[in-house]
């Protein structure tokens, strides 16, 4: 007679690489919205130029965002469920409304912007889809922090520090892009990265050093994980490096391949961090005393995901701005 222990069965995993994905370019969509929201309402010499960069960011990883979480939805079709049976208790379906609008403001915004010289008349109209556009990104990066944070089941995840260290790192990241459009205002750009690194370190130092259920998992996990330690460290690495970019940036101008490297440093800090929160904090169990391993697999539910997502991404930088470039020669023209 064969015996199964039931609270000692392996767990899979049930958020894939898309999540990490999805959490990844919604946090830098929203940030580029509030900050392009900004732009729009304050007055300044570059604020134009803010609000074209930092639109077409929001845009592009506004598309992407949603399809990566999509796919990360076993039943995608159950998509429709959230309107059909709304349960406002719950952080999910908040995330199904303010993720749709958000998208449709900003492709409102984006469109109107581009076509100013033609549509004049509706040009008061933007400030108002800025704020719309910016309070959708605040509900989304509360949506995205809580729907992870209020999971107890999961005592590395159950912590506030989690949506601040993810509006934070997001943020930097968003600083680090735009300062290879930006390059007039690199140096100023290297300044508020450089800021928002050192708050990143405190929330994460707060966040491991306190006297919370999350802070108990995260140093039993760095006592007795071998896995977590190396997460850590490279965490901890990554940072440094940006931390010194950041600095030689705030004082000099870099060249365009050295604040490319810093972008692609940043960007790889702000997703290793969803990365270890997000599948390493599946890989302790809920109810029993294993680990439960996971491994990245080749095909779509692994590397094939994550590579086709940037790739994603990149298709729409190119498709958009192209579309830009065609609709300004076309308005010249008229």
């Amino acid at each position: 007679m064969v015996i199964n222990e039931i609270v000692a069965q392996p767990q899979p995993i049930s958020w894939l690489p898309w999540a990490v994905q999805y959490f990844f370019f919604i946090g830098i969509a929203s940030c580029a919205a509030l900050l392009a929201c900004v732009a729009r309402w304050v007055s300044h010499q570059h604020s134009e130029q803010f609000e074209r960069v930092c639109l077409f960011i929001a845009l592009t990883c506004g598309i992407t965002a949603p399809l990566a979480l999509t796919a990360d939805l076993h039943q995608t079709a159950r998509f429709w469920h959230f309107y059909a049976w709304p349960t406002p208790w719950s952080w999910m379906p908040w995330g199904a409304l303010f993720l749709p609008l958000f998208t449709l403001l900003l492709g409102l915004w984006f469109v109107l912007f581009h076509l100013r010289p033609a549509t004049v008349r509706f040009t008061p109209l933007l400030r108002w889809l800025a704020l719309g556009a910016a309070l959708t990104a605040v509900g989304l990066l509360l949506y995205t922090g809580r729907e992870v944070s209020v999971v107890r089941a999961r005592p590395l995840w159950f912590s506030y520090a989690f949506p601040v260290a993810m509006f934070i790192s997001a943020m930097s990241a968003l600083l680090a892009l735009l300062s290879v459009a930006m390059r007039d205002v690199a140096r100023r750009l290297a300044q508020g990265q450089v800021l928002t690194l050192l708050l990143l370190a405190g929330v994460m130092l707060a966040w491991y050093l306190g006297d919370t259920l999350s802070g108990d998992a995260l140093r039993q996990q760095w006592q007795g994980n071998p896995q977590t330690r190396v997460d850590i460290l490279i965490l901890i690495t990554l940072w440094a490096a940006a931390v010194v970019f950041a600095l030689v940036a705030s004082r000099n101008t870099l060249p365009l391949t050295a604040t490319l490297a810093n972008a692609l440093l940043v960007a790889g800090l702000c997703w290793t961090l969803r990365w270890a929160v997000l599948m390493g904090g599946q890989t302790i169990p809920k109810n029993n005393a294993l680990m439960n391993d996971y491994t990245l697999p080749m095909g779509t539910d692994g590397l094939l995901a994550i590579v086709g997502t940037f790739g994603l991404w990149f298709a729409l930088m190119i498709t958009v701005r192209e579309g830009v470039n065609w609709l300004s020669r076309r308005l010249q023209h008229a």
